[in-house]
């Protein structure tokens, strides 16, 4: 690991103002949901997983179905279900399974299955769904990075353990290598904070070759990493307006932390990152609420989404703050998918069932 700059403050003559566009879409006759996996630059392929039937599909940007395949059933494609799905490569897909992680050719047979680098004492399905694998290429070929985390150890309200945890590996299926990467640098937050946040796992996007942009929920800065050379190459504040807020607690304390408002999701577009900082509801409200019969459908739960769970879409490059972003297309979850390319992808939710699923093609762009 390298020493890596900082850039505390920006000039105001780089900030500037900017917008989400919708500039495109893609339309694909299928009634039952689509939720976008990863979207492949180099081809313009997209793998959906379709969330009733199980089948995982490639479709280019015409909207023509180039495979299809079921791993949820068994038989030569079985894996069961995972924690997330990557183009790896030219002509091959990457998984990482509850149990294993696998490589798939595009039809969906099975190449290779691989032990993970730790044993992790289980699984969890976090909050927002982050991304968790991301096939990259290095000068020894084609790697992934996955976030795995150890649960064999739960008690994470330990300086100790937030000083020791390391919860991402750069892995090589061809040589059986993995190494961890993104490690916390001494000064981070939850290193000198002295007091128990949150557990600290990253959300991280690909930008281009083993370029990466990271952050964490409570993080003061966002971090670009070279996955590759397992190094810095810079770390840029947060705006003090939209740094993340939380009500910590000492360490080994029986109470829990709460977050009100986190670094939720980092996106690419291109070589610029998109954060979303979310706001949360309050745990007493949230208490409240769930009293409530059904209360996930009540007015009540709907109007506190309304009032806590701001977005705000920061807009960075790779050395500094370029601005906030006007972001008035509706966002449900599934949350956008970033890309190497200059857009996302954002599906278009409906109140109404629809036979077909839209997926919008979103450009930040100066206002």
């Amino acid at each position: 690991m390298v020493a890596c700059n900082s850039n505390e403050e920006n000039s105001e003559s780089k900030i500037a103002s900017f917008k989400a566009e919708i500039v495109d879409s893609l339309v694909i006759d299928r009634l039952s949901v689509l939720e976008l996996f990863d979207y492949q630059s180099s081809t313009g392929e997209l793998l959906f997983f379709d969330t009733q039937t199980g089948e995982h599909l490639i479709i280019n940007e015409e909207a023509e179905v180039l495979s299809s395949f079921n791993p949820l059933v068994e038989g030569p494609s079985y894996m069961g279900n995972s924690y997330g799905w990557s183009f790896y490569g030219k002509d091959e897909l990457a998984a990482y399974g509850h149990a294993y992680f696998y490589r798939y050719s595009k039809s969906g047979e099975i190449l290779g299955r691989y032990e993970p680098p730790i044993e992790a004492g289980g699984g969890i399905i976090l909050d927002f769904k982050p991304q968790r694998i991301k096939a990259f290429e290095t000068e020894r070929g084609t790697e992934v990075l996955a976030m795995i985390l150890d649960l064999s150890n739960r008690n994470r309200k330990t300086q100790q353990f937030q000083d020791s945890i390391d919860d991402v590996f750069r892995m090589n299926f061809e040589t059986g290598e993995a190494t961890t990467v993104m490690h916390k640098t001494p000064d981070n937050v939850y290193r000198t904070a002295g007091e128990y946040m949150d557990w600290g796992y990253p959300t991280f996007t690909l930008l281009s070759g083993s370029t990466f942009a990271f952050t964490h929920q409570s993080d003061n800065y966002l971090y670009i990493f070279d996955a590759e050379k397992n190094e810095y190459l810079n770390k840029i504040a947060i705006p003090t307006e939209f740094l993340p807020e939380y009500k910590a607690v000492e360490f080994g304390s029986k109470d829990d932390p709460e977050l009100l408002k986190i670094n939720s999701h980092v996106f690419s577009v291109g070589n610029k990152i998109l954060l979303l900082s979310l706001g949360k509801i309050p745990n007493a409200v949230m208490k409240e609420l769930q009293q409530l019969p059904r209360w996930w459908y009540s007015p009540e739960f709907e109007a506190a989404t309304r009032k806590y769970m701001t977005t705000d879409f920061l807009l960075f490059d790779q050395k500094q703050f370029l601005g906030k972003v006007d972001w008035d297309i509706n966002l449900n979850e599934p949350m956008p998918k970033g890309t190497e390319n200059d857009f996302l992808w954002l599906k278009r939710t409906y109140k109404d069932e629809r036979d077909y699923q839209t997926f919008l093609k979103v450009k930040i762009v100066e206002e």
